[in-house]
């Protein structure tokens, strides 16, 4: 599976090869490879940029969103949590980001909630939905409102569609989880002196997903017109089986407490 992502990305990302007349010698040809990369934009993807292969440990969620009867979006795709299939994911960060995409629906309201693990809730935020399809975002704010994630805990979250404000069992709903964890020692020194492109591709690599989706999506978001860097998405998205909602625009709602 890694050498077919490795080979589908080696062609849909241009690669920085040099002509063959300089290639004539070898020496030569590396030290002007090193130069070009060394003058590369900081927005520029690694040519070793790669799909995303999840821990194999999971836990029990739901990915795409339901409730118990009817609902307040029904078109597909359903309401997603950007995670992959084990639904768990790791994050270097105290305070990580979370993605969603939502389906043209409408509720009255999405709740974000995030739980430790004697399941007390440690945040809560609300946040408004339009019948805009899109992918949202909830950045757990660094501030004294929240403690910070700590290391080897498990969190569990739910990001839920409230259809009707008075009957939360009508609510379509996902839950996942987020796991902190402490870089190798050759991650951390890597992650110290490398650019954001290059940051997703060792988040990539070393599996925490939560940071690798996160790197991109604001690369993303910076560069919309990027069409390597929406290439790389979509690659990133179709290695966790998210296919149906790859090619979804971001949103604008952003979520409160």
């Amino acid at each position: 599976m890694f050498d077919a992502t490795f080979n589908k990305l080696k062609q849909q990302i241009p690669s920085l090869m040099l002509p063959v007349g300089i290639m004539a010698v070898g020496i030569m040809a590396v030290g002007i490879m090193a130069a070009l990369l060394t003058s590369l934009s900081p927005f520029a993807l690694p040519t070793l940029a790669q799909g995303f292969t999840p821990p194999d440990n999971g836990l029990p969620g739901r990915r795409e969103g339901g409730g118990t009867r009817g609902g307040c979006a029904t078109q597909q795709p359903a309401l997603t949590a950007l995670i992959p299939k084990t639904n768990l994911g790791l994050t270097l960060q105290d305070y990580p980001t979370f993605f969603w995409y939502v389906p043209p629906n409408t509720a009255a309201a999405a709740e974000f909630v995030l739980l430790d693990e004697s399941n007390a809730q440690i945040y809560t935020a609300m946040m408004p939905v339009t019948n805009q399809a899109g992918l949202v975002q909830v950045n757990l704010p660094a501030d004294d409102s929240v403690p910070p994630l700590e290391p080897d805990k498990l969190y569990h979250w739910y990001f839920s569609l409230i259809c009707d404000p008075l009957d939360r069992s009508a609510d379509q709903f996902t839950d996942g989880w987020v796991q902190k964890t402490q870089p190798s020692a050759e991650v951390a020194q890597q992650l110290e002196t490398a650019s954001e492109p290059a940051k997703f591709a060792i988040y990539s690599e070393a599996g925490i997903w939560y940071d690798a989706l996160a790197t991109l999506a604001t690369l993303r978001q910076q560069q919309p017109t990027n069409a390597a860097l929406a290439q790389q998405w979509q690659t990133l998205l179709e290695s966790v089986g998210l296919t149906a909602i790859a090619d979804q625009p971001f949103a604008t709602a952003q979520a409160s407490p």
